[in-house]
């Protein structure tokens, strides 16, 4: 596998990583009384979807063009179903499942950016 394989990931996954934690961000925002930060947390929330699938493509490129693992595709398509749900729940305003279900998704989100800036070429992941 060519080196450069791995920057795409690399870029995607901590574009996604900057938008999931920036929810957060635009959260506490609109909670401390600034109530523009809510379109924004809700316009944002797309952004990060389309990064998190844009991070499974190119994880997707790492499988195929040198034969790196497939669960990191799998792992982001699965956050970005979370991402889809959370947003439908967000729609419904059950911040009680909202909140903590968007701490996991930045967790997860940055937990796939800390691996794809670790992984070699040729290693067991």
């Amino acid at each position: 596998m060519h080196q450069w394989t791995r920057w795409p990931l690399r870029v995607t996954s901590s574009l996604a990583a900057l938008l999931l934690f920036d929810q957060a961000v635009f959260a506490g925002q609109f909670l401390a009384g600034t109530f523009p930060a809510l379109q924004t947390h809700r316009d944002n929330a797309t952004y990060a979807g389309l990064a998190v699938l844009a991070a499974a493509v190119a994880a997707a490129l790492i499988r195929w063009t040198g034969g790196g693992p497939l669960w990191p595709m799998f792992a982001f398509l699965g956050l970005f179903g979370l991402i889809a749900l959370q947003i439908a729940i967000g729609f419904l305003r059950l911040l009680a499942v909202h909140i903590p279900l968007g701490v996991t998704i930045i967790l997860g989100g940055l937990l796939l950016t800390a691996w794809s800036w670790r992984y070699q070429p040729g290693e067991r992941s």
